[in-house]
């Protein structure tokens, strides 16, 4: 909701590659790229992101969303987020 009481939609952010997410994190605690791609391998492994060593941040325009998000519903950490975006059709932006 805005000032003025008026509904603001605010969409997500698109993800970071790997060299914009290397730079931000060494800004933010002076960390080592090294330490950096060490972390997000670890965050990968444990399912908490998606593959880190990629700087492909979008998707060819037949990629089928529907399918992957439904994919995801019984996923016991993402599930619940996945099926609350099978649900609300056209509210967040998917660009490929």
């Amino acid at each position: 909701v805005s000032e003025g009481g008026l509904e603001k939609q605010k969409w997500p952010p698109y993800p970071l590659n790997t060299l914009e997410m290397q730079k931000r994190l060494n800004r933010a605690i002076r960390v080592s790229p090294e330490q950096i791609m060490k972390l997000a391998e670890e965050l990968y492994n444990k399912g908490f992101i998606s593959y880190p060593r990629t700087e492909t941040d979008k998707f060819p325009d037949e990629f089928d969303y529907g399918t992957s998000i439904t994919n995801l519903h019984n996923h016991p950490t993402f599930g619940f987020h996945a099926r609350a975006l099978s649900n609300t059709p056209g509210k967040f932006r998917i660009s490929g």
